[in-house]
């Protein structure tokens, strides 16, 4: 009896939790699954059923499968660089003073809490052809200046950089953590063995830390793969749809265009894709994984 007491005011708690999930969550993708079988402009009261028209036009869309390749060179820029400059940081810190610690998780953090807009209206500052400061560091070593965002050839890698200056400062904080929960037993017994620092780094840290390695790079791609704020805000998806990611593309019909359905019909194969590579991931990758 005061076990099933104690089970209903868990349920109780957690119902305020639930009833968000559903409300912001879970009933917008069944509604945007539905809508993906419709045809409509938002200005019409109710939608024209087509079937899987929507379906069949995304299949043979060029521009949608020219976005998506797009997206996975962007993701593929920003993910593993993000992670390994984390890693870096994280184990430079790790040797630290733990006085100093506090600090650097702020300033390494802030970028990951500021605003996103803020944060693109300063890049675009720093990337500005004639008065940013991106040329005026690298005049002096007689290279450039480039258009950073006005050329097809460098707006994807200028956006890539931004996103993985802004994202390096959370895979340094969950490093660092994943760091410090180590025994340090472990890495005494190593040096009594003779063992040298990159020997522990590469044998010992780098194994353990494996399942902060692996929740990072499924949390990361996801992240990038729902990019769009930074590319509304400097480029829209141009110059000649250069930045165009698959969010970007999403509101495009979905806001602008108002094809609510085929807006839909993305949104549901970005979300079977993102699930599809975090399956892999799990499977691929989390076999070599082994938990403390």
């Amino acid at each position: 009896m005061n076990r099933l007491k104690e089970n209903l005011t868990g349920y109780v708690l957690l119902t305020p939790a639930f009833v968000m999930l559903g409300l912001f969550v879970i009933i917008p993708i069944i509604y945007c699954f539905w809508l993906s079988f419709y045809s409509w402009d938002m200005l019409r009261p109710n939608p024209s059923f087509i079937g899987l028209d929507n379906y069949r036009r995304l299949f043979t869309d060029e521009e949608f499968y020219m976005t998506l390749k797009r997206t996975f060179l962007y993701a593929f820029m920003t993910v593993p660089s993000s992670m390994l400059l984390g890693l870096i940081f994280a184990l430079l810190l790790d040797k630290g003073g733990k006085a100093w610690l506090i600090a650097y998780r702020s300033v390494f953090f802030a970028p990951m809490v500021t605003s996103a807009v803020a944060v693109s209206i300063v890049w675009m500052w720093i990337y500005h052809p004639d008065h940013g400061l991106m040329n005026a560091l690298l005049k002096p070593l007689g290279i450039g200046p480039y258009r950073w965002l006005n050329d097809e050839q460098t707006s994807l890698v200028s956006l890539a950089i931004m996103a993985v200056w802004k994202t390096a400062g959370y895979c340094v904080i969950l490093y660092l953590a994943a760091l410090q929960s180590i025994d340090p037993h472990l890495e005494e017994a190593a040096r009594i063995d003779g063992a040298t620092s990159w020997h522990i780094v590469l044998k010992i840290k780098i194994p353990l830390i494996a399942p902060m390695t692996l929740l990072m790079l499924i949390l990361q791609t996801i992240e990038q793969f729902q990019t769009f704020t930074q590319v509304n805000v400097m480029t829209q998806g141009g110059p000649a749809q250069s930045t165009e990611l698959l969010v970007v593309q999403l509101y495009h019909y979905a806001f602008e265009a108002f094809q609510m359905g085929y807006a839909s019909t993305i949104a549901i194969t970005i979300f079977i894709i993102i699930l599809a590579l975090t399956l892999l991931q799990m499977v691929v990758i989390g076999r070599r994984v082994h938990y403390q």
